[in-house]
This record gives C-alpha cells, structure tokens and sequence, in this order.
C-alpha cells in the first residue's frame, strides 16, 4: 500500500504542480501584458506630444513665412509707388517743359505777326 499511497502522492503533487505552473505562467503573463500596455500607452502619449510640438512648430513656421511674405510685398509696393511718383514727377517735368516751350512758341509767333504787320 506504501507504494500504491506514494504513487497517488506522486500524481497529487504533479497535478498540484500543474495548477500552481499554470497560475504562476498567468500572472507572468498579465504582468507581461500590464508591461505591454504600459509602454504602449508611454508611446501613444510621446507620439501625441511630438505631433503637438510638431503642430506648433508648423504654425510658427507658417506664420513667420506669412510675415516674411507680407514685409517683401510691402517692399515691392513700395517700390512701385516710388517708382511710379518718380514717373509722375518726370512726366510733370516734361508737361511744364512743353507748356513752357509753347508757350515761348506763342510769343514768337505773336512777336512774327506783330513785325509782319
């Protein structure tokens, strides 16, 4: 019977064995996954705040462009009304040159009648 007692010990203690590997591998591996989904929402969590921070270095970016687009257009701008009162000028310069050479025209052609009478 001794023998017959430690086989059933023997198969008691295997299948106790069993239970014990078989909850000890489960914790393992929920701990494995708790680890897993730890990391996975760090990762989620940096990702977020680098896409935030990339975001914002985009708009920065975008503005500063946008000012740099509007001083170079106003540059130009100012540019062509310079240029354009620079034109103006010289038209009137011209306007008063020929209101000036014909009006000297009309007094020598008064001055032409005035003898040929």
């Amino acid at each position: 019977m001794n023998s017959l007692l430690f086989v059933i010990l023997i198969i008691v203690a295997c299948v106790i064995g069993a239970f014990i590997g078989y909850f000890i591998r489960k914790h393992f591996a929920e701990a494995k996954i708790i680890s897993a989904e730890d990391a996975a929402s760090r990762i989620i969590e940096e990702a977020r705040q680098q896409a935030e921070s990339l975001k914002k270095e985009k708009i920065l970016e975008a503005k500063e462009e946008i000012h740099r687009m509007r001083n170079e257009f106003e540059r130009e701008n100012k540019e062509r009304r310079n240029e354009l009162q620079r034109q103006e000028r010289r038209l009137v310069q011209k306007e008063e040159a020929l209101d000036r050479k014909t009006s000297q025209l009309e007094k020598k052609e008064e001055e032409f009648k005035k003898k040929e009478e």
